[in-house]
């Protein structure tokens, strides 16, 4: 049985279990880890919305915007591995757009997602928050914190992009599977 992490902060929640120590038991809009996407999207959609951002092929990403079950988040992004028929979840996020927001708003939801985390992932590892320029932009920043453990990574992120650079300033919260983020070293090559 799938338990949801609750994470309070404005209209964004996520449900929390006392003792939570597997990502699957975390859902974005009522999708897991290890869930179909099929089971929330039809393949016309999921084909219509993959990009191509990885050099190598091995899993697809694809970005769900403003679909009308969606309650918490404006967007859900995922990732299954190409060749799989099933469309498996191995990564997925949820996001809150900032545009024309005060961006101090994004650092207070992170803080506030990230106390409660650490509460539901006792024994997860926790990187220091950290603040790290993009690198498409010099000028845009991305604060995040990071939650590591034996199945998976946990990240709650703020982008902060420069207004020359003009994309959308956000708040996003992953959750992904240790074989994704090992894929994501080579993602890129």
């Amino acid at each position: 049985m799938k338990r949801l992490l609750l994470i309070f902060i404005l209209t964004l929640s996520f449900q929390t279990s006392s003792k939570a120590d597997d990502i699957r038991d975390f859902q974005i809009e009522g999708m897991s880890i290890g869930d179909s996407a099929l089971d929330f999207f039809n393949k016309k959609e999921i084909k219509k919305n993959s990009k191509k951002y990885y050099k190598n092929k091995k899993f697809t990403p694809v970005e769900m915007n403003n679909f009308s079950f969606f309650k918490t988040y404006s967007g859900v992004d995922f990732d299954y591995v190409s060749n799989d028929s099933k469309y498996i979840i191995h990564a997925i996020s949820g996001i809150i757009s900032y545009k024309n927001k005060n961006i101090d708003e994004c650092y207070k939801r992170l803080d506030n997602i990230v106390n409660d985390i650490r509460i539901s992932l006792p024994y997860f590892n926790e990187n220091e928050k950290v603040v790290e320029t993009h690198s498409v932009d010099k000028e845009s920043k991305i604060t995040r914190v990071t939650f590591w453990g034996t199945a998976g990574v946990v990240g709650v992120n703020c982008y902060d992009y420069s207004v020359a650079l003009g994309w959308e300033d956000h708040l996003a919260i992953t959750i992904s599977t240790k074989k994704f983020n090992d894929f994501l070293i080579t993602a890129y090559d």
